[in-house]
């Protein structure tokens, strides 16, 4: 009996041994976990070098009023004091990247006279990077020509639909605002900004779309969707990863470069889609720290 009991209590000090051990494990992997270096700040934008913007009557940037507002905006970006910083262009043009960048910070090239010159990478990225005499702006998309109306049949398709229409019409008219009747610039970037709206693209593009099943693309791009390879069974899921896997690619190319050119504080400039995912991704970075655009955009 007193043999029994013996056993019983090594056996409960071997498990309460070994569960301090367990516990003391989980503490240093808390304490391992790296701590937040870099700062990344994302400004989401509309694409103004396309054509429903150029040919607006108020859309254009490089109007004389609209450029008095990007030098405002402008100026209260430079705040944040980016070290890298980075825009939609893929790594692979990088030499035509560097190339445009030398000759319009030198002054032989102006932005008026640059196809597409009117795009948020040049009125923001470029003129951000000349006023901080930065030696180079970096490309970190990855582009893939996937539209989001792809998906129009499926299992629970009329709530995903709903969705993607509110979406859209949540955009129409400040979208019309700026282009016809004079939105203030600043009051556009803000609102594709706002933190409420970012959750509502993101809940459309990477949350509701996991609801359909059972479905078929429209009339995707072979270059980029293999249907062989997708399910019809998750068809949702699958749109979910064509777009996750793009923006998982820029994150590994904002991370490497950073690695690369050791920046301490990130300004990304992408379409207000990125915007909605990518801060996310990195709030589950712990070598970074995420910055909120209206920290210094007001």
């Amino acid at each position: 009996m007193k043999a029994i009991l013996l056993l019983s209590v090594l056996s409960l000090l071997a498990v309460s041994s070994h569960a301090q051990d367990l516990k003391k494990a989980a503490k240093e992997v808390a304490a391992a976990k790296p701590k937040p270096q870099v700062e990344i700040m994302v400004l989401g934008s509309a694409h103004f070098g396309q054509s429903n913007f150029t040919s607006a009557p108020t859309g254009d940037l490089l109007s004389e009023s609209r450029q008095r507002e990007i030098a405002d905006i402008n100026r209260q970006l430079l705040r944040f004091k980016p070290d890298l910083i980075m825009i939609e262009t893929a790594p692979e043009d990088q030499a035509s990247v560097d190339s445009l960048y030398a000759l319009y910070k030198s002054g032989a090239v102006q932005l008026k006279d640059v196809p597409s010159g009117r795009s948020e990478r040049y009125q923001f990225g470029h003129q951000l990077a000349k006023a901080l005499g930065h030696p180079r702006i970096f490309g970190v998309d990855c582009y893939e020509s996937v539209s989001n109306r792809i998906l129009t049949h499926g299992d629970n398709i009329d709530g995903f639909l709903k969705a993607t229409n509110d979406f859209s019409e949540l955009g129409r008219e400040p979208q019309a605002s700026f282009r016809e009747r004079n939105l203030p610039l600043k009051d556009f970037l803000v609102f594709l900004n706002d933190p409420a709206v970012l959750d509502f693209t993101y809940r459309v593009m990477f949350v509701n779309p996991a609801r359909v099943q059972n479905g078929r693309f429209t009339n995707p791009p072979a270059e980029y969707v293999d249907t062989a390879y997708v399910s019809k069974r998750y068809i949702g899921a699958e749109y979910i990863s064509l777009f996750l896997e793009r923006d998982l690619k820029v994150y590994s190319n904002i991370v490497t470069i950073q690695a690369r050119e050791q920046g301490q504080r990130v300004l990304v400039i992408m379409g207000q889609r990125h915007a909605a995912i990518l801060p996310k991704i990195f709030a589950n970075d712990p070598l970074y720290k995420v910055v909120p655009l209206s920290k210094y955009l007001k």
